[in-house]
This record gives structure tokens, C-alpha cells and sequence, in this order.
């Protein structure tokens, strides 16, 4: 009885400590939250132009009745690549995904993003600004149709040439207008600066469509392509063909040769030690029994371009050019509440805090 008494106050008199156990997951045999380490991909975003030029049908008469000479005389159309952007984004990694164990540690409170991918412990991940996806847009100068500005006069003469000549005389007509009511000597003069403010705008949308008869109309189109990859361990690249492009026919597949390609270089800056060589399954399983994994990423230098022009040239972290590290246990017992914050991009530790 006496040895049953000492036991009991041995068991109650040493302290309890919650451990947090992390193990490689296994499906069907883990009991626990899990969660998955990021790799890195990288997003391309193209955003090109369609450039459509159509002449005026008075563009003879420019020079003649406006003293206009740059003026659009044949029809045709380019295309333009106005800006190419990059960013990262995390996708699941596969090959490291964990389980901790929910026994009650501190650590058991993790939160995962919609991918799975571990964003915080103990603590909240701060919300992200949404990207929305940009869709094809026509240009703010959209065509208006000049006949319905025309006065019978000039749409019953009997030549090209003196329909230009009476058109050419309404633009002046309606210059003379504007500079009037912004002077305050129009007879019609509005009230207030609201109505004066709508009747320049109609006599400019007027003037606009009158005047593209002789200088032709330029109508533009906007379009984004996106383009994706996950660099391997080993990326470095050099002149890699992300995609072409040819000003007659805008942005085509890298393997269609009507186009001049669009390069991409990856060059992997070994920041960080590599530890391909070790043996992964002995290191995983050493690592899941200590504590909460982690990347250290490597970085990698970027840079898109063709011939006569660089997009983009930066530094990225990168999640599989480094190494899986891990976080102690001891920060997750009864005696410690640290909070945690990961990058879901790299799987990097963003800040980790004790209260």
C-alpha cells in the first residue's frame, strides 16, 4: 500500500508536458491535422494590343481643306506587346506533406489555406488583395459615326470634293462654337457649368467624328495571355522560348515559327545549400519527429526578353531550390504559445512571436 502511495505522488509530481509530433502522412494511418509544404510556381502575364488603322474617306482632302498632313491613307493593323508581368504563387508539394497530431498542444491550432498549404499557427493570416483577371477591353476612343452630324447640304453634293470642302467648313463652324462658350460670348450660353461642361463634350464628340473623315480612325483591342510553370530543383535555363510573336498575327505558341520568340532565363543563385544528394526518406522521417517543417527557399534570377527588348528582370524565392528545415517542439508546449506565420508562396517562416 505504502509503494502504491509513493507512486501516485511520483506520477503527479512530475510536470506534463504536451509535445507536438509531426510525422510524414500516410493515408489511412495518421491521425491528425495535415498540411503541405509549398513549391513555387511561377504566373506570365502577356498584355498585347491590336492596332486597326482605317482611312478617311476625305483623306485627299487633309492637307487641302484642314492643313492636316499626317494623315492614315491605307487600312491595316499591327499588333503591339504593351507590358509582360511575373509573380509566385504556392502550389501543393507532394512529396511534403505532414501530419500534426492533435494531443492537445499548442501547436494543434494551425490554419491551411484553400490549398492545403500551412499559413499560420496560433495565429491569423492576414488577408490577401485578390487580383482580378483582366479581360480583352476596346479602346476609350470609340468610333462614332460622322454621317449623323452631316447637314443635308453636304450629304447631296455632287463631289467627293466639295462634300470635303462643306464638312471641312462645319469643323471650323463648330471650333468657332467652342472657343465662344469658353470665352462667354455664345448668344446660346448655359446657365450653369454642368450644362456647359455636356455642351463641349457634344461639340468635341461632333468636332472628333467630322475630322476622322480626313484623318482616318486608329481602334485598339487589349488582350492577356497567361502563361505558367514550376521550375524543377535543377531550372537554370537559358533562352527557353516561353512564346512568339509577330506584329501581323499577335502572340502565338512557342512552336509556331511565325513569330520571333520570347526568351526566358531562370538562373539558380545556389543561396542556399542544396541537399539533393541526401537520402529524403531518412531525412523526412528525422525531421517529423521533432518538430513543425518549414522551407528555407533558394532564389533565382528572371529575366523575360527578346532581341531588341527586356520585360522583366528580377530575383524570386523559390521553394525548391532550397531546403525543409524544421521548428523546435519546445515553441509548442503548455509553456509556450508562439504564433507563427508562414509564406504560402515559398513555405518560408514570416515571423514567428512569443506572448
Amino acid at each position: 500500500m505504502k509503494q502504491l502511495i509513493k507512486a501516485i505522488i511520483f506520477i503527479l509530481a512530475t510536470p506534463c508536458i504536451a509535445q507536438t509530433d509531426v510525422n510524414a502522412f500516410v493515408s489511412g494511418i495518421n491521425e491528425g491535422v495535415t498540411y503541405y509544404l509549398p513549391d513555387t510556381k511561377i504566373n506570365i502575364t502577356v498584355e498585347a494590343s491590336c492596332v486597326t488603322q482605317t482611312p478617311g474617306e476625305f483623306y485627299s482632302y487633309a492637307e487641302r481643306f484642314l492643313h492636316i498632313k499626317d494623315v492614315i491613307t491605307e487600312s491595316g493593323n499591327h499588333w503591339e506587346i504593351t507590358g509582360i508581368e511575373s509573380c509566385s504563387e504556392g502550389i501543393p508539394c507532394k512529396e511534403k506533406v505532414y501530419t500534426v497530431k492533435l494531443n492537445g498542444s499548442t501547436a494543434s491550432n494551425i490554419r491551411l489555406n484553400d490549398k492545403g498549404i500551412i499559413e499560420a499557427i496560433n495565429t491569423t493570416a492576414p488577408e490577401k488583395t485578390v487580383i482580378r483577371e483582366k479581360v480583352a477591353r476596346q479602346s476609350t476612343n470609340s468610333h462614332v459615326d460622322a454621317s449623323q452630324y452631316m447637314t443635308e447640304e453636304m450629304l447631296t453634293a455632287t463631289s467627293t470634293a466639295k462634300m470635303a470642302e462643306l464638312t471641312a467648313k462645319e469643323i471650323y463652324t463648330i471650333r468657332e462654337s467652342k472657343l465662344a462658350i469658353t470665352r462667354g460670348l455664345s448668344e446660346n450660353m448655359p446657365s450653369d457649368g454642368v450644362a456647359i461642361s455636356l455642351m463641349l463634350q457634344e461639340l468635341d464628340k461632333q468636332e472628333r467624328a467630322l475630322t476622322e473623315m480626313f484623318t482616318g480612325r486608329t481602334d485598339t483591342l487589349y488582350f492577356s495571355y497567361s502563361y505558367e510553370f514550376t521550375p524543377s530543383s535543377n531550372c537554370d535555363t537559358t533562352k527557353a522560348v516561353l512564346f512568339r510573336f509577330s506584329r501581323k498575327l499577335g502572340v502565338l505558341d512557342r512552336e509556331n515559327l511565325a513569330g520571333e520568340p520570347v526568351y526566358y532565363d531562370l538562373d539558380n543563385l545556389r543561396t542556399v545549400q542544396s541537399s539533393a544528394n541526401d537520402d529524403a526518406d531518412a531525412k523526412k522521417k528525422s525531421i517529423k519527429k521533432e518538430g513543425v517543417c518549414y522551407n528555407i527557399p533558394g532564389r533565382a534570377r528572371m529575366e523575360i526578353y527578346t532581341r531588341s527588348k527586356t520585360f522583366v528582370k528580377k530575383e524570386i524565392a523559390i521553394a525548391q531550390l532550397g531546403t525543409t528545415e524544421v521548428l523546435s517542439k519546445a515553441l509548442f508546449n503548455k509553456n509556450n504559445n508562439t504564433k507563427v506565420l508562414f509564406d504560402t508562396t515559398t513555405g518560408n517562416v514570416i515571423s514567428i512571436r512569443k506572448n
